[in-house]
């Protein structure tokens, strides 16, 4: 038959079906092959490249028209009764052919045709390329899964002869195939793959390869309807365009490194002696491997893990480079350190533009991309689709990138296209920063992500000044440590490598380990007071203590209770008004920005006396990653690795000039709330665990002092071991009672989390039932889903995004003041979308999601891939009533956002 008469997209759907454009589908097939053959060139990596020609049994070239060839077929459903007829115009033509559409059963909705691709490759595989059945099942699955999820075996099972046609339709598909393979000419392949993990590593690296493929090669605005003379003189024709657009992404423009660099040349420092330990281990590291540098805060281990992740892209040849940090205000603050060493490393090539904020929601959008979806097709995917190609998902994709923990976490949840993820992450060098006692239900998931970065072959580092002995051995033994535990543990600080050293990823080759001290930097002795819970008496406090001047931070474990610290103090007046400084999350991120870059100014380490004056109030969003340093510090209680977290920014620096009242560096720890002399957690318990909490205050009730880092993993392990006593009490002390409470409610929580992640969890790379999980594609960022069916990363309160609008004379506004006026009936622009996610702010209070999340989204948001989940929340003199609720939004530069009960 005339394989042009199927057509593949339509385009321009403004206009009616019968004036449409229509692309054919051997062409679109052609398209995707092609984006597939460039980014194998170009995105994909020699170590990538090296690992799937280990497991295809073959060179590079078959390896890469054998995957060209399976990225073409991923459509191969369209052929089909099912799909064909959504474009009635097409239907005669194709009748003429000699194809049929009669209905034998009729009245069910059309299949998908992704479904259809899964369920006809199988016989294809197995008689034309000699797969066995099942490897030719689960290559089917990934293919057919393109949009989103591995279609399960009993979905598969239901498709009729009115989805999937009869003999004639067998027959064109069967043509589709062939002409492929002729254009193509894949290898011929084993029928058996002799290693379950690394057969499944493979195949989901190719669903999420066949998904950005096929995205690309979707954007109407390139590959543009054709009439062709041939598969083999179009094939040429989409590969320019192909290289041409991922050009344009920028995903190709950097190449790994052919000579390794010194650390000199990629810092304008020496190493300290940490550092070297670290580049002198780099000969042990000659695979996929992990490194776990737990040091205390300030010894230089960001530079450590960034040198290793350039020594791997020379050695390995990998992708680039993902940076996890645990937050978003760290994550923006790594972002500018990550593009100075980039910069410093490729002074002669332009990559810093290729590194992208992984939360970069926040700052300006790019153009929107446009794909082209099939005709009848949602068009919420659609915009699921455009969304991967704004900045927060690209990250991932893109050569370098620096985000959220969060999104790396998600590339294991049952969420749609997860193997995406997967796909980005794969053969890179992965950074997580600041790890420390996860609680179960993160951790659980964390170790699951590590088993498949392992088999995805990537190299990872972690980063840790405070990780309890059994969180360490569980993140070793996750990426695949075999050792007994007490050989992995040297004295802290110190560094523990895992790394395997074949060319095959995952489990297949031989796995060594090791554990070397680190030099210990000097003890430093910090007095460790308590104080009372009350802010009058905080502010008498602090007002002696600065009276000479100097800098204080506060750190209190909620935002609601760091606004009400500020406004004591305030009132209070020890210092002037622009030296009080409230930092928290719940600021419009332009505001936010503001002071961040104030804080960092007026208290990072470059800071001068002249500016080093003031008081910081905030909550945990300056307890990690920022490099600051106040001269006194004051916190509430939190679980002991938090404290000795805070503690890192307390005298980070040497500084001769701190005032006399304040050269000996003081931690004042607040008093929790008691009664009958045993403390109340309020609120905090919503925060962190009781138990934890309360083990925590037994170990540091008697200290009058901290010596860090001599004492720091004692501490650690006093509270985290939880099988043994933080500290001796009698079976009949009332502590001991508090204690074994906490403990039972601890190990209920503990039990259900732990329940909660695995039932979103993907399966392990090498579980026989991985290719036949349903994905229940979890929810990412929709609040109106159910907690039940969201991808959480985090144990939390659910949240919903507001964009703060403000009702002014102008109309509605993005400043109280007034500014541009904002329709919320017009899709918005690149420019006025950064402009309004620059001015959204999260909620977490629980009933308020619940009721923001059944507001309707305005009519312009419903289709852009960043605004589509947010809701406006509209300010009138700083008000926001939410009606019929008992509560408002009031919002202010001073305070940020606050949600208030209406008086009764």
């Amino acid at each position: 038959m005339n394989l042009w008469k199927l057509w593949g997209k339509t385009m321009t759907r403004e206009v009616p079906p019968e004036e449409r454009q229509v692309h054919p589908l051997l062409c679109h097939m052609i398209d995707v092959a092609e984006v597939t053959g460039v980014l194998w060139e170009r995105c994909l990596g020699a170590h990538c490249r090296q690992h799937v020609c280990s497991a295809l049994g073959c060179d590079d070239e078959a390896a890469r028209r054998t995957i060209m060839f399976w990225a073409a077929l991923h459509d191969l459903g369209k052929a089909s009764p099912s799909f064909q007829r959504r474009h009635a115009p097409a239907i005669s033509s194709l009748k003429a052919e000699g194809l049929s559409f009669e209905r034998q059963i009729g009245g069910t909705q059309p299949a998908y045709h992704g479904l259809i691709s899964a369920w006809a490759l199988p016989l294809f595989f197995q008689q034309e390329m000699g797969l066995a059945r099942r490897l030719a099942s689960d290559l089917a699955k990934a293919l057919g899964g393109h949009h989103g999820g591995w279609p399960p075996p009993k979905v598969l099972q239901s498709l009729n002869s009115d989805d999937t046609g009869d003999a004639t339709w067998d027959a064109a598909r069967a043509e589709l195939c062939e002409a492929l393979r002729a254009l193509y000419a894949p290898a011929t392949l084993q029928s058996q793959m002799s290693n379950r993990l690394e057969w499944q590593a493979l195949v989901t690296l190719l669903g999420g390869l066949v998904s950005v493929a096929d995205w690309i090669g979707s954007m109407s605005e390139h590959f543009e309807p054709a009439s062709p003379s041939s598969a083999s003189a179009y094939a040429a024709h989409a590969q320019d365009i192909a290289r041409r657009v991922i050009r344009d992404l920028q995903w190709d423009a950097w190449q790994a490194p052919q000579t390794p660099a010194t650390f000199e040349q990629i810092f304008p420092f020496k190493p300290n002696e940490m550092q070297q330990t670290i580049i002198d281990l780099t000969p042990e590291l000659n695979g996929p491997s992990l490194v776990l540098i737990e040091a205390p805060t300030g010894s230089g281990k960001t530079e450590a893990a960034l040198y290793l992740a350039d020594w791997w892209a020379h050695r390995l040849g990998q992708r680039g480079m993902y940076v996890a940090m645990p937050t978003t205000a760290t994550s923006n603050a790594m972002h500018g350190r990550v593009v100075k060493m980039l910069n410093q490393r490729y002074r002669a090539r332009q990559v810093a533009p290729l590194l992208v904020h992984g939360q970069a929601r926040w700052t300006r959008s790019p153009s929107p991309v446009e794909t082209e979806a099939e005709e009848g097709d949602d068009q919420a995917e659609d915009s699921e689709a455009m969304g991967w190609f704004l900045p927060r998902k690209r990250s991932l994709l893109a050569p370098f990138g620096v985000g959220t923990v969060d999104q790396a976490l998600l590339s294991v949840l049952l969420t749609r296209h997860f193997f995406v993820r997967l796909f980005g992450l794969a053969h890179k060098t992965i950074i997580f920063d600041e790890v420390h006692a996860y609680d179960t239900y993160m951790s659980t998931l964390f170790c699951r992500l590590l088993s498949w970065l392992r088999a995805e072959g990537c190299s990872v580092v972690m980063l840790s000044a405070t990780l309890p002995t059994s969180t360490r051995r569980a993140f070793l033994a996750a990426y695949g440590a075999r050792e007994a535990p007490a050989e992995l543990d040297a004295p802290y600080p110190r560094v523990t490598w895992v790394t395997g050293n074949g060319s095959k990823p995952g489990g297949s080759q031989s796995v060594r380990a090791g554990c070397q001290a680190l030099l210990a930097p000097d003890n430093r002795e910090l007095a460790l007071h308590w104080h009372p819970h009350d802010d009058q008496a905080l502010a008498a406090t602090l007002r002696d203590a600065l009276a000479d001047g100097g800098c204080a931070a506060v750190l209190c474990n909620t935002v609601r209770r760091a606004q009400e610290v500020y406004q004591a103090l305030r009132e209070a007046a020890i210092v002037p008004d622009d030296d009080l400084i409230l930092f928290h999350a719940r600021y419009p991120q332009a505001w936010r920005a503001e002071i961040e870059d104030k804080v960092l100014g007026r208290f990072g380490k470059n800071a001068t006396p002249a500016i080093r004056r003031g008081i910081v109030v905030a909550p945990q969003v300056i307890e990690q990653s920022l490099d600051l340093d106040f001269d006194l510090m004051v916190t509430d209680l939190a679980p002991v690795d938090l404290i000795l977290q805070r503690a890192g920014r307390l005298h980070r620096h040497m500084r001769p000039d701190r005032p006399a009242r304040l050269r000996e560096p003081r931690l004042m720890l607040i008093e929790p709330r008691s009664a009958d002399d045993l403390p109340e957690w309020g609120s905090d318990a919503f925060v962190y665990e009781a138990y934890i909490l309360r083990r925590t205050w037994l170990v540091l009730r008697g200290l009058n002092q901290l010596v860090l880092p001599s004492q720091t993993q004692a501490l650690i392990e006093a509270v985290y071991d939880v099988d043994k006593l933080p500290v001796e009490l009698s079976p009949d002390d009332p502590q001991a009672q508090a204690l074994c409470k906490d403990r039972a409610e601890w190990e209920r929580n503990r039990s259900e989390h732990s329940k909660q992640a695995r039932k979103r969890l993907v399966l392990p790379p090498g579980d026989e039932d991985l290719m036949a999980q349903r994905n229940a594609e979890y929810a990412e960022d929709a609040p109106g889903v159910h907690e039940s069916m969201q991808a959480l990363t985090r144990l939390s309160e659910p949240s919903i995004t507001v964009v703060c609008l403000h009702q002014t004379p102008y109309g509605l506004t993005l400043e109280p003041e007034g500014g541009r006026p904002i329709d919320l009936y017009q899709k918005p622009w690149a420019e006025l979308t950064a402009e309004l996610v620059q001015h959204s702010v999260s909620i977490s209070h629980s009933y308020l999601v619940r009721w923001l999340a059944k507001q309707e989204v305005p009519v312009g948001w419903r289709e852009h891939p960043l605004l589509r989940y947010d809701r406006p929340a509209i300010f009138d003199g700083g008000v926001c009533r939410l009606e019929g609720t008992g509560y408002r939004l009031t919002l202010s530069r001073e305070l940020g956002l606050q949600i208030e009960k209406e008086d009764a």
